[in-house]
């Protein structure tokens, strides 16, 4: 007696499901992943050798070279800052006023601004800085691909 051969039948995974699912895969990290809030506005902030980021940023005041003042990289007039300020911090009572300055503003509009933010109820204010070089490390050039202004 002769007995028909079974054919088995090979299962074949679809390369366009796995590409699929890869691409997936790719999109949902890059937009999960968390993101540092830059401000638009470049500023030298002064080097320190000890610095913290702080944990929430959740008000960030930026007072440019000009004097100009931005709330939220809004431009805000000095005498309408602590107006502002106090409906910034009715939205989030319990944040952290990060204040940018650069380098070149006057010592006296940094500590009229920080009054101003008390004043409307900031309990917590951090002052932005960039870390200084050490010792024998090479200066990074304006532009070059590791440099970045403003940070």
């Amino acid at each position: 007696m002769k007995f028909r051969e079974l054919r088995r039948v090979q299962a074949v995974p679809g390369m366009t499901a796995m590409i699929d699912i890869i691409f997936l895969l790719l999109l949902f990290f890059v937009l999960s992943s968390t993101f540092v809030l830059q401000p638009g506005i470049n500023v030298n902030l002064p080097r320190t050798v000890a610095s913290e980021n702080p944990a929430r940023k959740d008000l960030i005041v930026i007072i440019a070279r000009d004097g100009r003042i931005f709330l939220n990289n809004d431009l805000v007039a000095f005498n309408a800052l602590w107006g502002r300020l106090i409906e910034e911090l009715k939205a989030q009572p319990e944040g952290t006023l990060v204040l940018r300055a650069d380098r070149d503003v006057t010592h006296g509009l940094v500590v009229r601004v920080m009054d101003v933010a008390k004043q409307a109820g900031a309990a917590r204010i951090a002052i932005a800085t960039e870390p200084a070089r050490r010792p024998g490390e090479r200066p990074e050039a304006p532009g070059a691909p590791g440099a970045a202004p403003g940070r």
